[in-house]
């Protein structure tokens, strides 16, 4: 989360642009970018310091996480006001991080205003390209990952287990990920308080790709293994 975050500040660092973050910790430090720890033992807390730089007039706010209904609030007013705001919520996936907001109490009408899209995301674990070989799973282990009955074109492998990477088959990870673009449809559903099912629905129509599909994408390519993709997403995902 961290890395995409710092990524997105990244490309929008500009002289014209006066970015704000509040973060815990400080994972890295940008030139350019006022970054303020997270220090509750002395008071300084997430909402303190939210409310201190409204009043310095940023163009980007990133809140290193949202925790509770009053900073919650306090970063879709900000949101509501014109600034461009970052945030993370610990969730499971994109419906999980709007239940998970409305369960802290946020104002659906001005959560949806606000919102203009949600990215989940997971680290999957890539096979070795030193000791990587072929590998063919079983009927057993297809039925129980539910995966089509005609694989046409997967190229399974698995590694072996080499120095390169200490016996373990795999070296290095990859990013998987789930992104909620907001439209009309999506906010009315929102403000309405659907189910997540009925919002899964919704954005499934939309073209949504689920984690599950984005992790099996790396199996059929041979870049990890049925085991660490079934590992990473389950098969409802």
């Amino acid at each position: 989360k961290t890395t995409t975050l710092y990524s997105a500040l990244d490309v929008l660092n500009r002289p014209d642009k006066k970015i704000i973050t509040a973060e815990d910790p400080i994972e890295y430090n940008f030139e350019g970018i006022n970054q303020v720890q997270i220090n509750e033992k002395i008071g300084l807390t997430f909402k303190d310091v939210l409310k201190s730089m409204l009043r310095q007039a940023p163009n980007i706010i990133l809140v290193g996480e949202i925790r509770d209904r009053e900073v919650g609030e306090i970063a879709i007013q900000a949101a509501l006001t014109g600034h461009q705001v970052f945030a993370t919520v610990h969730a499971n996936n994109v419906f999980d991080v709007i239940g998970r907001l409305s369960t802290m109490g946020v104002d659906p009408y001005n959560l949806v205003s606000a919102l203009n899209g949600v990215v989940a995301q997971r680290l999957v674990r890539i096979i070795c390209p030193q000791c990587s070989a072929p590998d063919e799973p079983d009927a057993e282990r297809i039925e129980a990952s539910e995966l089509p009955d005609i694989l046409l074109g997967w190229n399974f492998r698995r590694g072996i287990g080499c120095a390169h990477c200490r016996g373990t088959g795999y070296k290095g990870r990859h990013a998987i990920a789930q992104t909620l673009a907001m439209d009309v449809g999506l906010r009315s559903l929102i403000a309405e308080r659907a189910s997540p099912a009925v919002l899964r629905e919704a954005a499934r129509e939309r073209g949504l790709r689920t984690l599950r599909e984005a992790a099996l994408e790396l199996v059929a390519s041979g870049q990890t293994t049925l085991e660490e993709a079934n590992r990473v997403t389950a098969v409802e995902e």
